[in-house]
């Protein structure tokens, strides 16, 4: 993890456009880890009350780009020139990168913007922000929110090894990070970002199922919640079993699971994920086209 170096030496200022909840994961798993400081996040949010918020736990919160950005360079050090982290929604990526451009441009200094926008690839970021920006994307998931997240990392033409480097320590303070080509974060997106539904959705069938079987419902939620979290607990343990060895240990021959899994096989459960996921990446790389 992150806090096993001493990143405070070197961790840069940071300011977040937009200041919603995934930002509020990124600030408070990055404060927790120490690879924040309180003192060197600065929040720019449009909505009042959220900016509000920030200001009651102590962050400096401004409403304009252009003044985050002056604030920004206020903390910049010659060894320590603050970075930008971009996390408005995709539909209003292109009013914030100009702004963002201008006070870039304003300022002279070439800065690091860290993306987590879903759909934007590093390509039109660079376009937007122009060469003062060097662009590294993250697509984190929701777990992210309780430090359990996977993240996927790359970086755009511009930036460098050592740009690389603090978004990694960062992200790796909200749980796992990967390294993908760009290619791969819609097949990414379509597995660990929108995985976190597909449990829940098995999770949803679960107990409605067990409802059905005569188990009381807040019986059956209990269970199916406890059975989720101690086989997920056993598949990210120290074992480093593959899941089908797993799933077979459980499986006895002519058992209660193996007529269970008899089931799921003649309906085509594998196959069906399978296809959910590949319409989940088909969808990504549309909207990254802009195909509405």
């Amino acid at each position: 993890m992150a806090n096993s170096v001493n990143i405070l030496d070197w961790t840069p200022p940071l300011l977040f456009v937009g200041g919603g909840n995934m930002c509020r994961a990124i600030v408070d798993g990055g404060i927790a880890e120490g690879v924040l400081r309180r003192e060197t996040v600065i929040v720019c949010e449009v909505d009042e009350a959220k900016r509000r918020e920030w200001v009651a736990k102590g962050y400096q919160a401004v409403a304009d780009v252009r003044d985050g950005m002056r604030l920004l360079s206020t903390r910049d050090a010659e060894d320590k020139v603050g970075q930008v982290l971009l996390a408005v929604k995709p539909q209003m990526v292109e009013s914030a990168a100009a702004s963002l451009r201008a006070a870039l441009d304003a300022g002279g200094v070439a800065r690091v913007v860290i993306s987590i926008l879903a759909g934007t690839r590093t390509t039109t970021l660079e376009r937007l922000l122009g060469e003062k920006a060097r662009v590294v994307r993250v697509m984190p998931n929701t777990p992210a929110q309780i430090r359990m997240g996977c993240s996927a990392l790359t970086r755009g033409l511009s930036a460098t090894m050592e740009d690389f480097l603090f978004p990694v320590f960062l992200f790796e303070s909200l749980g796992r990070v990967v390294e993908l080509e760009e290619r791969l974060f819609d097949a990414f997106t379509a597995v660990a970002g929108s995985g976190p539904a597909y449990v829940f959705y098995l999770a949803e069938a679960m107990t409605k199922a067990a409802v059905q079987q005569g188990i009381a419902e807040a019986d059956a939620d209990a269970i199916v919640r406890s059975v989720l979290h101690g086989s997920a607990a056993l598949l990210a343990g120290e074992t480093s079993k593959p899941a089908a060895d797993l799933r077979a240990a459980v499986t006895s021959k002519g058992g209660t699971t193996a007529a269970a899994i008899a089931i799921m096989d003649a309906k085509g459960v594998m196959q069906t994920m399978s296809e959910a996921i590949a319409a989940g990446t088909k969808r990504g790389e549309e909207l990254s086209r802009g195909d509405g």
